[in-house]
């Protein structure tokens, strides 16, 4: 038989495994290595994974320059491809082989009846804790996935040599599955302490942390369903908010890149020589119109001191009349903004701004208690939420929501909700902002994208399966789409109604 990718499903990244020859005893027995997989070490291996390690912006990144580029925060300088959708097909390997088999690993050492009571073990949390982030966590990476391609492997995914051709499990079901796992597993921490800090990186061991990213993950997750199935949405946003949101900025899901190159902001590595992106004019446009304070924190002044985007979109001949220069000498064209940046500039894949805005967006559909009343109260407190974590003064906030153009009205709800969240996760989880365009077609962007290669030139509404899928898991593959509908750009997945 044929061994398809999936077989690599089964090799974690940091996956401790030793084998010995007992000739004349373990001679061939490391004294300085572990014989069980180390829990606390593979999810700081699944979390750097997702932060895109090194700084290299992988594949699993969520913070990745092409999820950046499709939510059209960013502009290509130079190689336009990304922008211009002619690169097609994109590669899930490395989110199974990576961070979901290290995940995989927590969960299946910390329920084994011989290794789950190990120092090793027990040193990085109790049993349940460890099991219900990975959980969650693996939740998280399911979703960027599912909404990217549609229907993936799931049921039958990182199963190894017990099933090299995985079936593909249609998103409804993948959606379904996923805020089981969530509701489940925010109620599966026990009060037995926190994780290890120094493993959880993502939260610093603060279980509470988790159980909040879950719940708000599920009422996002819920709200995705507004035009496929608001009854389900409705029911499952009750859920989320039953178990308990994200409170503060505090609760932030925060990926902290360090001051070393080992594991940097990927756009500080980029901007070591390359300089391959600049702030989209849609940014820096919106915001000069909005009089807005983050500005200056999105976007790097120009030559001349000013704020100037680069069209998304821009290509061959018409490049040539921008610049972006370097960080040390600037061009005609904002670089993007050292605060979101520089070496250890965090990301924040979900954040409370953005929970916020969607529960603004459930009071104003009504599945929420308060109406337009609620909704502006939950839009306000989005706006300045965003404010503060991008460290604009408390002075500079109330002029910026004094003005006409961002007080909330009832007659605009939906369009304001969806700027100010767009507006919000600059640089944070272009995915995320992605897949709530498609949903919403706001705020309005660039769409279609003159010169680009995808159908009709328009924001394409999924991502091509790999090659691996056609080459190595054909029948599979055909039944996929012969469900889904072509393996295409412009083919829209489960929750993507016109």
């Amino acid at each position: 038989m044929k061994k398809s990718y999936i077989s690599k499903y089964i090799v974690g990244a940091g996956i401790i495994i030793l084998s010995s020859c007992k000739v004349g005893g373990d001679v061939n027995v490391s004294p300085n290595q572990s014989p069980s997989a180390v829990s606390g070490f593979m999810l700081t291996s699944a979390l750097q994974a997702i932060g895109g390690i090194n700084g290299a912006g992988a594949t699993t990144n969520i913070n990745s320059f092409a999820g950046e580029l499709y939510s059209q925060y960013l502009a290509e300088t130079q190689y336009t491809n990304e922008s211009l959708f002619s690169l097609k097909q994109y590669d899930y390997q490395g989110y199974y082989t990576g961070p979901l088999t290290d995940l995989k690993t927590v969960i299946t050492v910390n329920t084994d009846p011989v290794k789950k009571s190990q120092s090793i073990v027990t040193r990085f949390g109790s049993n349940n804790n460890q099991i219900a982030a990975a959980r969650i966590l693996s939740a998280f990476v399911y979703l960027t996935m599912t909404d990217r391609w549609g229907d993936i492997p799931y049921t039958q995914a990182l199963n190894g040599a017990a099933n090299f051709s995985p079936a593909f499990d249609a998103q409804k079901d993948v959606y379904a599955a996923l805020m089981k796992e969530l509701d489940e597993a925010q109620q599966q921490f026990d009060d037995k302490g926190n994780l290890d800090a120094t493993a959880d990186i993502l939260f610093g061991g603060d279980s509470g942390k988790w159980k909040r990213w879950a719940n708000s993950l599920h009422a996002i997750m819920a709200l995705r369903l507004s035009k496929v199935d608001p009854t389900t949405g409705r029911a499952e946003f009750a859920k989320a908010v039953a178990g308990g949101l994200m409170t503060s900025n505090g609760d932030n899901a925060t990926y902290k890149y360090l001051a070393a190159q080992t594991n940097e902001n990927p756009y500080y590595n980029n901007y070591r020589n390359r300089y391959d992106y600049a702030v989209s004019g849609l940014v820096v446009n919106t915001l000069h119109s909005l009089n807005d304070p983050r500005l200056p924190v999105y976007a790097a002044p120009t030559s001349s001191n000013t704020y100037v985007g680069l069209p998304y979109g821009t290509y061959a001949d018409a490049l040539t009349a921008y610049s972006i220069g370097t960080r040390s000498k600037p061009g005609n064209i904002s670089q993007i903004g050292l605060a979101v940046s520089d070496q250890n500039s965090p990301s924040v894949w979900t954040s409370y701004a953005q929970v916020l805005f969607t529960q603004a967006e459930a009071a104003h559909l009504g599945w929420i208690p308060g109406g337009d009343n609620a909704a502006a109260s939950f839009y306000d407190q989005g706006v300045n939420a965003s404010l503060t974590q991008n460290g604009v003064s408390a002075t500079d906030a109330a002029a910026y929501t004094a003005q006409a153009t961002i007080k909330f009205s009832a007659s605009t709800a939906m369009e304001q909700i969806m700027l100010q969240k767009w507006i919000a996760g600059f640089l944070g989880n272009g995915w995320e902002t992605w897949a709530e365009y498609r949903r919403t077609g706001l705020p309005k962007l660039l769409d279609p994208v003159p010169g680009s290669l995808s159908p009709g030139q328009m924001i394409p509404r999924r991502q091509q399966y790999p090659q691996t899928e056609l080459d190595q898991n054909k029948a599979n593959y055909n039944t996929v789409i012969a469900r889904q509908g072509p393996d295409a750009l412009n083919t829209r997945v489960y929750w993507d109604k016109k």
